[in-house]
C-alpha cells in the first residue's frame, strides 16, 4: 500500500492514505463478527489475535503517519520514540502480566475501566462525524475512495487468498477474513489528529469503509460459505 500510495497520492496525503488502507477496526467490529458468527470460539480466538494486531497496527500506522508528518522530515529516532510511547502499545504489554499471572484488579478500578471503555469509541466517532465533509469528499474523493476501495476490497481478497493458501480453512480462515474486512479503525482519526495530518481525509475514509462493510463484508462471508472454505 506504501509504494502504491508514492506512486499514486500527493506526499501530504500518504501517511493518512496508507493507514485508512491497512488499519482495520478489528477491536470492535472484527471481534463483534467473529463472536457472531463463531460464537466462544470467536470471541476467544479472536482475542488472542486482537493482541498481536494492536500492537502491529499501532506499530506500522506511527511508522508511515511520522514519516509523512507535515512539516519534518523523516527521523528513525524519533519514529522509535513515538512507537514506544503509544498509549495503545503500551497497554498491551502492561496487560501481559496481569493476564499471565491471572491477577485480579480491584472492583472500583475495573468498574472506572468500563466506563471509560465505554465512553471513547462514542467519542471518537462524534469527532468523526463533526469532521466529515461532504465538500470535501467529492473534491478529495479519489483519495479517500481510492483507500476506502483498497481497506475493504482489495486486502481482504489478497490476504484471505494468500491465508487459504498458506492452508488456513474453516473457521480460521473465516476469522482472518473478518479482521481483514473491518472497516477503517476510529482510532486511526485520533492518531492522524495527535500527529498533524489530514484530519479530514482520516475521517472520510473511515466513513466511507463503515458504509462500505456492510457490502464487502455480507459478500465475501456468502462467497466464502457458498464454496465451503468457512
Amino acid at each position: 500500500t506504501w509504494l502504491w500510495a508514492r506512486w499514486r497520492v500527493v506526499r501530504e496525503n500518504r501517511g493518512v492514505y496508507v493507514q485508512g488502507a491497512f488499519r482495520g477496526n478489528c477491536g470492535i467490529v472484527g471481534l463483534a463478527l467473529a463472536a457472531n458468527l463463531y460464537g466462544d470460539f470467536g470471541l476467544s480466538a479472536g482475542g488472542i489475535l486482537l493482541g498481536l494486531v494492536i500492537i502491529s497496527y499501532n506499530i506500522l500506522s506511527v511508522i508511515v503517519l511520522v514519516a509523512y508528518q507535515p512539516g519534518q522530515t523523516t527521523d528513525w529516532t524519533k519514529i522509535f520514540h513515538d512507537i514506544i510511547r503509544n498509549p495503545l502499545i503500551l497497554a498491551v504489554f502492561v496487560a501481559i502480566p496481569f493476564a499471565a499471572l491471572d491477577i485480579s484488579l480491584p472492583g472500583w478500578v475495573m468498574t472506572s475501566g468500563d466506563y471509560f471503555a465505554s465512553l471513547t469509541l462514542p467519542l471518537a466517532l462524534l469527532c468523526i462525524g463533526a469532521t466529515v465533509s461532504l465538500s470535501a469528499i467529492r473534491s478529495d474523493s479519489k483519495t479517500a475512495l481510492g483507500s476506502s476501495l483498497f481497506k475493504m476490497v482489495i486486502l481482504p481478497a489478497l490476504c484471505t487468498a494468500a491465508a487459504w493458501l498458506a492452508g488456513f480453512r474453516g473457521s480460521e480462515l473465516g476469522l482472518m477474513f473478518l479482521f481483514f474486512a473491518s472497516p477503517t479503525a476510529a482510532a486511526s482519526f485520533v492518531m492522524v489528529k495527535a500527529l498533524g495530518g489530514n484530519d479530514r481525509l482520516a475521517a472520510n475514509i473511515i466513513a466511507l469503509t463503515t458504509l462500505l462493510a456492510s457490502i464487502t463484508v455480507t459478500l465475501g462471508v456468502f462467497v466464502l460459505r457458498s464454496t465451503g472454505l468457512i
